[in-house]
């Protein structure tokens, strides 16, 4: 994925997450995943327990969300998952 391209795709998903709750995750395809990482925009962050650090674990973050690739979606697309009512 070239320079353009995933600028513009971050920006769509930083729009989007302008309004999603801090703890949601991010599906990414598989491509978009590799061009993040690749960039540096996804990280490894310490994600614990329902926010407390009970065994916490490095997992791959987009900012404080979780962020992780599946071929459930096209390679270069996202979805920003929704907060659930407990």
């Amino acid at each position: 994925m070239d320079d353009e391209l995933a600028t513009k795709v971050k920006e769509q998903l930083d729009a989007q997450l302008a309004n999603a709750a801090p703890n949601v995750g991010i599906a990414f395809g598989l491509d978009l995943f590799d061009a993040f990482r690749d960039r540096k925009w996804i990280t490894l962050n310490t994600f614990g327990a329902l926010g407390t650090s009970f065994g916490a674990t490095k997992l791959p973050a987009y900012g404080s969300h979780y962020a992780f690739p599946t071929w459930d979606l096209p390679e270069n697309e996202f979805k920003v998952g929704e907060e659930q009512d407990p």
